[in-house]
């Protein structure tokens, strides 16, 4: 072969080479430009809600480019958004591996999760993305969700509220589930609250149903939170006394003078049998003032209850039996023995009256500060009506009574007949404030030519604080008594401050 030949060859070979990758370029280009081409009409049908041309388009664009993320992942999508979790995975995991930094992604991986029913890696993922980004309304939702889903009422309840507040499109399903969260965890009350909130402005008649139906149960059954056979309330606070009453529990010798004291309170109760429709049991209370200045009026009182209920809708039946003793200054006061039955009667929903008989037996000490104390020895007779009416969905009760005491004594100047009414309104207001309006008049005649009327008016304002059991209490009480024996003639204010705790 001569040296021109083999140069021709040569530079045939290269003109070959470099035609066949010139047209493998302008192919690769070629299946390029139709990938994009497809993927941009499948992300286009997608955005249309046409999810069997986007499918149709994205997979064409995927066999220009299999590992494309991007067509991968809107493939992942549309597969995600006609329920094909199978399929979904198969491309979405596929993008987790090549490029999991795709806006958006991280969301669609997690809901994933969560519509398979992967629970525990979906709350990760989503609260993730709220840690991430606090503003994402649907983050919060689906952390709380799927934390929901595994029962974890507590951690869940946080995310919820969170995206209730953050967002209105999901504002009544979050309040609904962070409702059932905190009936789960024993805030009861709170629960009835968003209950009633999602009664008023759900978007579905299911939802209204449903949480129509949660508040019924309220009413109606006692929740294994509230059915627990045991009862603690606490109380302590310090209250002003306008005029100190020199006799703590008949209220008709007051000192004329003024002082401030600290005051403590609890009350425990047991169930030995704990039924929705029979309860018996025990209670114990125990209070104590301490007075800043006029100490030797401090009252200590410990009251033993036994109790049974019984209930035959819509009437339950009621045996109390109250053991209770007081002291004064550290010294004995009384004894005192009572028995009340009584019959409660449920009208309707919103209705319900009660009627209620007490006897008591009285056994008064004589002491230093009260030498003829043992003249009030004897027994009283007690009769008394109640009703209550809730109006406003419940938010707000109004209450009444009337009742009739007799008392007989061992001295006949301790004696005496009184007839009592009684008016009051309970409101709910904004913030988780309860307010408490009542107001008493009594009118009492004595054997020996004494007769009273009293008038006695309450306000009082509560709040939670932080906790469903724990609370402030501010209280303003107003007594006037009248009498035709100036000796008896006194008003007295008291205000207080306390903090509440229930278990």
């Amino acid at each position: 072969m001569n040296t021109g030949s083999y140069i021709m060859e040569r530079v045939s070979n290269a003109v070959f080479v470099i035609l066949l990758v010139l047209f493998m370029f302008l192919s690769a280009n070629a299946e390029d430009d139709a990938g994009r081409a497809y993927y941009k009409q499948g992300v286009f049908a997608y955005e249309d809600g046409d999810y069997g041309d986007a499918e149709k388009n994205l997979k064409k664009a995927l066999e220009s480019d299999f590992q494309n993320p991007f067509y991968n992942y809107f493939l992942g999508k549309t597969y995600l958004k006609t329920e094909q979790y199978q399929d979904a995975e198969r491309y979405l995991d596929l993008v987790r591996t090549i490029n999991p930094n795709i806006p958006g992604f991280q969301y669609d991986w997690a809901f994933l999760n969560y519509q398979t029913g992967k629970y525990s890696q979906a709350a990760e993922f989503f609260k993730e993305i709220a840690k991430n980004n606090p503003s994402d309304a649907l983050a919060h939702y689906h952390a709380g969700m799927s934390l929901y889903k595994e029962k974890h009422y507590g951690r869940a309840l946080k995310y919820l509220v969170k995206s209730a507040q953050l967002s209105p499109v999901v504002r009544t399903n979050a309040y609904y589930h962070a409702g059932v969260c905190l009936w789960n965890t024993g805030s009861v009350r709170q629960a009835v609250e968003k209950f009633e909130y999602v009664r008023d402005h759900a978007d579905t008649e299911e939802l209204k149903a449903n949480a129509m139906n949660w508040l019924q149960t309220a009413e109606t059954e006692t929740p294994a939170k509230i059915a627990k056979p045991y009862s603690l309330y606490l109380k302590i606070g310090y209250q002003y006394d306008g005029n100190v009453r020199l006799e703590p529990l008949d209220m008709d010798m007051y000192a004329d003078e003024d002082d401030s004291a600290f005051e403590g309170y609890v009350s425990g109760t047991y169930n030995f049998i704990n039924r929705r429709d029979v309860q018996t049991g025990i209670g114990y209370s125990h209070c104590q003032t301490w007075h800043n200045e006029l100490s030797k009026y401090d009252l200590t009182g410990s009251i033993i209850r036994l109790y049974t209920t019984c209930r035959f809708e819509p009437l339950t039946f009621g045996l109390t039996y109250t053991p209770s003793f007081f002291q004064v200054d550290s010294e004995s006061y009384l004894r005192r023995h009572q028995l009340k039955p009584e019959v409660t009667w449920k009208a309707s929903e919103n209705f319900f009256t009660r009627v209620s008989y007490n006897y008591y037996y009285n056994d008064y000490s004589d002491s230093d500060a009260f030498p003829d104390n043992d003249a009030r020895d004897g027994y009283t007779n007690a009769v008394s009506l109640d009703a209550y009416y809730s109006i406003l969905n419940k938010k707000a009760y109004l209450f009444g009574g009337m009742g009739y005491e007799a008392n007989s004594a061992s001295r006949s100047d301790e004696s005496y007949d009184q007839i009592s009414m009684k008016m009051g309104l309970y409101f709910k207001l904004p913030w988780a404030f309860d307010f408490n309006l009542t107001g008493k008049y009594y009118d009492k005649k004595y054997d020996e030519k004494r007769d009273d009327s009293k008038y006695f008016g309450s306000i009082s304002l509560s709040r939670r604080l932080y906790y469903d059991w724990l609370g402030m209490l501010a209280e303003f009480d107003y007594t006037k008594n009248d009498s035709n024996i100036e000796r008896y003639e006194y008003d007295r204010k008291v205000m207080g401050l306390s903090l509440t705790a229930s278990f």
